[in-house]
């Protein structure tokens, strides 16, 4: 395949990624394909096979040695709620014992909750966020 069919191709595979989510595999074999037309380019032509050879391995080592380092970073898997949201106030969507875990809107967006307090937390009572633990608002009744 000419330089220019490589990297033609390369561009077709980003593109796609944008298009399909692909979980970033398209992202690393259309590099592959676009860094094998430009070696094409300047080291001359090579014999069919040797072109396939240099994009299958480059694929193969950069999405074995980047993709997932890459793709969390760009995908952020897991957060944490800002400190911020202490001392704000959420709505209990359902009933949630002491100690229990269930289910709290705040900011117009539905949390995971955890009841910190001594006493249960009906369904749409108004209760004080004390605390976060990663995605999870820890909750108290007012007294």
């Amino acid at each position: 395949m000419p330089f220019w069919g490589w990297i033609v191709v390369g561009a077709l595979l980003l593109g796609a990624e944008t298009v399909v989510d692909a979980q970033f595999y398209l992202v690393f074999l259309g590099s592959a394909a676009v860094l094998t037309g430009g070696l094409v380019m300047l080291l001359g032509p090579f014999a069919p096979g040797v072109d396939w050879a240099l994009f299958g391995g480059l694929a193969i080592a950069s999405t074995a040695g980047f993709r997932r380092r890459v793709y969390e970073r760009i995908r952020q898997v897991g957060g944490e709620v800002s400190q911020g949201t202490v001392g704000e106030f959420a709505i209990a969507r359902e009933v949630i014992p002491p100690g229990g875990h269930g289910q709290a809107e705040m900011r117009g967006t539905v949390w995971q909750a955890h009841n910190a307090g001594e006493a249960a937390i009906a369904a749409g009572e108004r209760v004080r966020v004390v605390a976060t633990h990663g995605l999870e608002l820890d909750l108290r009744r007012e007294s």
